[in-house]
Order: structure tokens, then C-alpha cells, then sequence
């Protein structure tokens, strides 16, 4: 039993499977493409802890938002809505810093 492999995945084969377009057969998964996996899937990992906080983010926002808007809310809150907009913002940097994808450096929840 071998593979059929192209840049970017593999399935297992046997070796008189006729391939596809682009396909190449191999024994043995080479490493680059073992380690090509590992980086999509630290990439789609991260990703996902990323949409879930700024799932957070934008729930905590979201009744905020509206005071702001309407330009009525009290300072609190106003102070309350700059802490997860600035959050969002950080947030949203975290792909460009040192880490990612493998070991993102999150910015902390804001506290209040």
C-alpha cells in the first residue's frame, strides 16, 4: 500500500490505482508534505481560536454598539465599548506577531 500525493495532500493507494491529474505515487509520506499538513493545520487551528474570540468580542460590543450610535451611554460603558473595540483591534494583529500560528500570542480578554 503506498500513496498518491500531490503538494498539498495524499490519500492512500495501492500501487495499480491508476492516479490523477498531478497526482504522484509514493511509499513512503515524504516529510515535506507531512510537515506542510502540520502547518495547515496549526493555520486552521489558530483561525478558529480567532473567530471564537472575536465571536466573544463582538457579543460584548454588540448592545454597546447601539448607545454609541444613538450617542447615549454612559461613560462606563463607553470606557467598556473602547476596551473590546481596542481588543478587536489587537486581535486582529495577531497573525502579523512572532508565534503564529503555532503559538499565537492572544491579547488578554479586557477585564471589565
Amino acid at each position: 500500500m503506498g500513496y498518491a500525493i500531490t503538494a498539498t495532500s495524499w490519500r492512500q493507494v495501492t500501487p495499480d490505482l491508476e492516479l490523477a491529474e498531478g497526482e504522484s505515487y509514493v511509499e513512503e509520506l515524504p516529510d515535506w508534505l507531512l510537515e506542510a499538513a502540520a502547518r495547515n493545520e496549526a493555520v486552521r487551528s489558530a483561525q478558529s481560536t480567532s473567530s471564537q474570540l472575536q465571536a466573544i468580542a463582538d457579543e460584548k460590543i454588540s448592545p454597546l454598539q447601539a448607545g454609541v450610535d444613538i450617542g447615549e451611554i454612559s461613560d462606563e460603558d463607553l470606557e467598556r465599548w473602547k476596551a473590546w473595540k481596542r481588543y478587536l483591534i489587537a486581535l486582529s494583529k495577531t497573525p502579523e506577531l512572532q508565534g503564529w500560528p503555532d503559538n499565537p500570542d492572544w491579547p488578554a480578554l479586557p477585564d471589565l
